[in-house]
């Protein structure tokens, strides 16, 4: 990977906080930075192009309590079927498996959402722990599983549990 060297001019007191973020990660400035436009460049510019906004989760949370499980899955897989395509479209410029897995790593980084992938057996298992319930599992759990079939063509296997959904690969 080639490297380019630059410098910017920056507020002394936000310079002296961003230096304590990376000191608190254990990383350098130069590394810090590195993260922060990467993620901004592979996630946070295109965030607009798709009609995303940020949420509350206590607000969706509220949301989702108002629904039984039936509502929840038919509206999680309706909007897979017809914006799943067109935002990985829109943010990767293609529409692949690996294209929606960037998409899940990213979506989780910046929620906050500790996500484990392992490889075994074969296939990967991906797990995210959300910490939002039951009803935010079966949202999440039926996104995934309708994009995993249009994308694949063949049926995933995903499962969740309280605050935990987990899906192989």
């Amino acid at each position: 990977m080639k490297t380019e060297t630059s410098s910017f001019r920056l507020e002394k007191e936000m310079f002296t906080e961003f230096k304590k973020h990376a000191k608190k990660q254990n990383i350098t400035v130069n590394s810090l930075i590195n993260k922060i436009m990467k993620d901004y460049v592979e996630w946070g510019a295109q965030i607009p192009s798709i009609n995303s906004i940020p949420i509350s989760a206590s607000l969706i949370g509220l949301f989702l309590k108002s629904h039984n499980e039936e509502e929840i899955r038919k509206v999680a897989k309706e909007h897979a079927e017809i914006h799943m395509v067109e935002n990985l479209l829109m943010i990767k410029n293609e529409e692949s498996i690996e294209a929606f897995l960037s998409g899940v790593q990213n979506w989780c980084k910046s929620a906050g959402f500790p996500l484990s992938i392992r490889d075994k057996n074969d296939s990967i298992n991906y797990t995210l722990m959300h910490k939002q319930g039951t009803k935010f599992s079966i949202l999440v759990e039926e996104t995934i599983k309708t994009s995993i079939e249009i994308l694949t063509k063949e049926k995933a296997r995903v499962k969740h549990t309280t605050n935990v959904v987990s899906f192989w690969i």
